[in-house]
């Protein structure tokens, strides 16, 4: 990377980019107000998915296509299994933090969210969580399988579930039973949950112009966290999940590794 830094370069550039793009769409739309609401809360998903979908589809062909070296170089003595997956994580790393936390200072601040310390922290913190996880995630899929297409066949329908369990499209509390443990998968549930709860927590003045049984209003941030089944209790125990996730993804893809390795 170092001798290369062409790529990573491109990365900068392109998230920063994204960045600006998402949070001109936003901007001025994020009041407090019955349309603000789902401004917000449109702005958060964009957020998450941007750091979701494109570092997780991009790290597929890491392993898969450094495979071959990787076990003439492990036969031969050079390192093991445990320090090359290591290894590859490390260097992916700097880029990890680097990236999400320029998007987020950019778009957070172009889209007009809530502008405390606070829940500018908890954003950052849970997008940085986000873009790792998801790079996990990643790195797992493109050690369980021998080749990119068929890793990423197994890998479009784990999206979609994590999408719909996000909590921007279905309220948690009416999943069906049959689908109701996909939750506790979903990081993208608890970043939106931690995030949501650093932008509605303690707001007490929402506006609202007309209301109807039809339509209700909100009228707190409490009442945009009850909406989507969202407990404010719950938001460092999400940071911590989405932690455990992260390591769960990468102790699963050195695993897969590992048994491919020594299979042949």
């Amino acid at each position: 990377m170092l001798r290369d830094p062409t790529v990573q370069r491109m990365r900068f550039f392109q998230k920063m980019a994204m960045a600006i793009i998402i949070g001109a769409c936003f901007a001025g739309t994020t009041s407090l107000s019955q349309l603000g609401v789902q401004a917000v809360q449109g702005a958060l998903f964009v957020m998450i998915s941007e750091n979701t979908y494109h570092p997780m589809y991009s790290v597929l062909n890491v392993f898969p296509q450094g495979f071959p070296l990787f076990l003439r170089e492990t036969r031969s003595g050079m390192y093991s299994t445990a320090q090359y997956y290591v290894a590859n994580i490390l260097a992916m790393l700097p880029g990890m933090i680097i990236e999400p936390l320029l998007f987020v200072i950019i778009c957070y601040w172009i889209t007009g969210l809530r502008p405390t310390f606070f829940a500018f922290s908890i954003t950052a913190i849970s997008i940085v969580l986000v873009m790792n996880v998801a790079t996990a995630c990643g790195c797992f899929f493109s050690t369980a399988f021998n080749s990119v297409p068929l890793a990423m066949a197994y890998l479009v329908p784990v999206d979609y579930i994590f999408m719909i369990t996000s909590g921007i499209f279905i309220k948690i509390s009416t999943l069906p039973m049959a689908f109701y443990w996909t939750q506790f998968l979903s990081w993208m549930l608890y970043a939106n949950e931690a995030m949501t709860i650093a932008q509605w927590s303690g707001v007490q003045n929402i506006t609202c112009f007309e209301e109807s049984e039809d339509l209700p209003c909100f009228h707190t941030g409490q009442d945009v966290l009850d909406k989507y089944s969202f407990n404010e209790s719950n938001l460092y125990r999400n940071l911590l999940a989405i932690l455990a996730i992260y390591f769960s993804f990468h102790i699963l893809g050195y695993y897969c590794l590992w048994r491919r390795a020594k299979k042949i």
